[in-house]
C-alpha cells in the first residue's frame, strides 16, 4: 500500500449493500414478524384514516353495474421520520500491531477485517435502535435513546388509551373477566381489520402472578396445561427466553428484554416492560403495524426510497484514519392504537 496515496476500496453504496445484507437477528418484535416493513421517498409518513375502509359486498345479478367505492371522508395526519445518525472512526492503531485468530493461527489484522467488525457493530446498533422504536409502537409511545418521546399515538389519533387492572394480588379477582375484558376491546376495534388471536407481552413479575393467582393455578391444574407449567416453556424468539402461558384464548408472553439507554450523559437500562405491566394487541393483522424507512440525510439519497440502515465512508486529512457515518430513518407506528390495551396489576 503506498502511504501518500491511499485510496478505500469501498464506496457509500458498496457499505450500505455490505451492512444491510448483515442478518438483523436482534429482539423479540423482529422475530415474531409483527411488523411490515417499506422504504418510502420521504421523510414524512401521512397515514389518512377512514372506518369502513374493509366492507362486506353486496351480491348482485350478473351483468349488473359493481358497488362503486366510496370516498369516505377521514382525518389525515402526519408523522415526521425521527432520524438516528451514530459515527464510527477506524484508525491506524485499531489495526497497527493487532494479531488476530484465523483458523488456528494467529494473523496481522487488516483493514478488511476491522471493517467486517465495526459494520457488524453498526448493524448492531442500529437493529436494537429499531427494536425499541417498534416497542414504543406497540406500547403506544414511542420514544428515542435518551428517553425523550417522539409520538405519543393515543394523543395523536385523539383516543383514550384502554387500561386493565388484573389485581393479581387479590385472590377473588375474576382473572377470567379480565381476559374477556382485554379480548373483547381489541375484537370490537379491528374494524375490518383481520386477526388470528391476541397475545399480551408483560414483565416477569406480572407473569409470575398470574401463573401463581388461586383461580389461575386451579385452571390450569385440573387441565393438560399443568404438565405446560410445571415445566414451564421458554419461547427462544428472538433469543429473549420468555416464558408464555396460554390461558382464555390469550397468549402471555414474557419479555425480558432491556435496552441500553444514555439518559443525561449517564448510560442506564431501561426494561421493554415495566415492572407489574403488560401489553395487550392483535397477532395476524394485515396492516396494523408498519415500518417506514426513509431516505438518508444526503444529496445522492434525495427522493430514493430509504435503506434500514445507510452509511458512509470518508478518508481523514493525511490518511489518518477512516469515518464511517451511518444512520437509520425508521417510522414504526400501530396504525390502529385503540387495539392496544394496557394491563398492570396494582397489587
Amino acid at each position: 500500500m503506498d502511504p501518500d496515496n491511499f485510496n478505500f476500496p469501498y464506496t457509500a453504496t458498496d457499505l450500505t449493500e455490505q451492512v444491510n445484507r448483515i442478518p438483523n437477528s436482534y429482539g423479540l418484535l423482529l422475530a415474531m414478524g409483527l411488523f411490515s416493513s417499506e422504504g418510502v421517498i420521504s421523510t414524512t409518513v401521512e397515514i389518512h384514516m377512514e372506518d369502513g375502509i374493509l366492507k362486506v359486498l353486496p351480491a348482485k345479478e350478473r351483468g349488473a353495474p359493481g358497488t362503486l367505492a366510496g370516498r369516505e371522508t377521514g382525518k389525515t395526519l402526519f408523522f415526521k421520520v425521527p432520524h438516528f445518525p451514530h459515527r464510527d472512526l477506524i484508525l491506524p492503531k485499531d489495526i497497527q500491531d493487532i494479531l488476530i485468530m484465523a483458523g488456528r493461527m494467529k494473523r496481522p489484522n487488516t483493514l478488511a477485517d476491522e471493517l467486517a467488525k465495526r459494520l457488524n457493530n453498526i448493524r448492531n446498533n442500529h437493529s436494537i435502535t429499531l427494536e425499541y422504536v417498534r416497542m414504543g409502537a406497540l406500547k403506544g409511545v414511542i420514544k428515542e435513546g435518551a428517553g425523550a418521546e417522539l409520538y405519543n399515538l393515543f394523543d395523536e389519533f385523539d383516543i383514550t388509551k384502554k387500561t386493565v387492572d388484573f389485581v393479581l394480588g387479590t385472590a377473588g379477582t375474576d382473572v377470567i373477566a379480565k381476559c374477556e375484558e382485554v379480548s373483547d376491546h381489541i375484537i370490537s376495534n379491528l374494524k375490518g381489520e383481520v386477526s388470528n388471536g391476541v397475545e399480551i407481552q408483560v414483565s416477569g413479575s406480572f407473569f409470575n402472578k398470574l401463573v401463581q393467582h388461586a383461580k389461575v393455578e386451579k385452571y390450569w391444574v385440573q387441565t393438560q396445561q399443568a404438565q405446560q407449567i410445571a415445566n414451564m416453556e421458554r419461547d427462544r424468539l428472538g433469543g429473549n427466553w420468555g416464558r408464555v402461558f396460554d390461558f382464555q384464548n390469550i397468549r402471555f408472553r414474557e419479555n425480558k428484554t432491556t435496552f441500553p439507554i444514555e439518559v443525561d450523559g449517564a448510560m442506564t437500562s431501561e426494561a421493554a416492560i415495566a415492572a407489574g405491566y403488560g401489553h395487550a394487541y392483535p397477532t395476524g393483522t394485515v396492516n396494523t403495524f408498519k415500518t417506514w424507512f426513509a431516505p438518508a440525510d444526503t444529496m445522492a439519497a434525495l427522493n430514493a426510497a430509504g435503506d434500514e440502515i445507510f452509511i458512509s465512508p470518508e478518508i481523514l486529512d493525511h490518511g489518518k484514519g477512516i469515518d464511517l457515518w451511518s444512520e437509520s430513518n425508521p417510522l414504526a407506528i400501530c396504525q390502529r392504537p385503540e387495539v392496544l390495551v394496557e394491563v398492570n396489576t396494582s397489587n
